[in-house]
């Protein structure tokens, strides 16, 4: 994969999002605008409330606007039936969660193949799919282990090849270190900053400064409304420099 700064991803324009609450309509996204190009690695940070939960559902698919746009690879996902936003999800989103949302009952090859199931892929192209996503994490001798048999770093490396298998546009990742200790959340960071610089598309989800600062653009989420943070960014940046991993 390359880098292509004239290819846009994502493209939300005037996004508002409300709720019904009784008798009260509620907004939590306010005319937020964002674009995201093919290669970026975006950092979406916000405290608790602030709306990046919304924001994340609707970036993958999982909710709708209630007004404005958003585009995904050209696609107008408002007005889309359950089963159409099901097939984006399924061919352009691979989620990774900060629970790692792994199957206890199944092996980790057999998690990883489990998006490639509901695409209807030959059992030997997806076992060869799973088993190289496997191997981009590091985890392929670990392929026929349950996820009980492996430590919180491996599930999450585990997670990280489901959403890799099916190659699609986005990988989309709502704090992939939260269930993790410092030195395990470093690693992951690491691999998640490898597959950026192999051309992969990267959106994360945190309400972590320092996390958010390993990102390529970072944007702020508070009250609802969405902020480009580069100046502050660099900041970041220039202050964790020098500073040992685990501090």
């Amino acid at each position: 994969m390359s880098h292509n700064d004239n290819e846009v991803l994502i493209e939300i324009e005037k996004l508002v999002k409300t709720y019904r609450m009784g008798q009260e309509t509620v907004q939590v996204l306010h005319d937020v605008n964002l674009t995201v190009n093919k290669g970026d690695f975006l950092a979406i940070v916000g405290p608790s409330g602030s709306g990046k939960s919304t924001m994340m559902n609707i970036i993958g698919c999982l909710d709708i606007p209630t007004s404005g746009s958003y585009k995904l690879d050209g696609v107008e996902v408002k007005g889309l039936s359950d089963n159409k936003l099901a097939a984006i999800r399924n061919d352009k989103i691979g989620f990774i969660f900060q629970g790692f949302q792994l199957l206890p009952k199944l092996t980790a090859i057999e998690n990883v193949e489990l998006p490639l199931v509901y695409r209807g892929m030959s059992n030997k192209d997806r076992r060869k799919m799973a088993t190289e996503a496997l191997r981009l994490v590091g985890l392929e001798e670990r392929m026929f282990h349950k996820p009980s048999e492996l430590s919180g770093g491996q599930q999450q490396r585990v997670a990280i090849a489901r959403a890799l298998a099916g190659q699609p546009p986005m990988l989309l990742a709502d704090e992939p270190t939260g269930a993790l200790d410092t030195r395990t959340g470093q690693e992951v960071l690491a691999l998640i900053e490898q597959l950026h610089r192999q051309g992969h598309t990267i959106v994360l989800i945190t309400h972590d400064m320092e996390v958010a600062a390993r990102a390529e653009r970072v944007v702020r989420m508070k009250d609802g409304v969405l902020t480009e943070e580069r100046a502050e960014r660099r900041e970041r940046r220039e202050a964790f420099a020098g500073i040992p991993d685990g501090v």
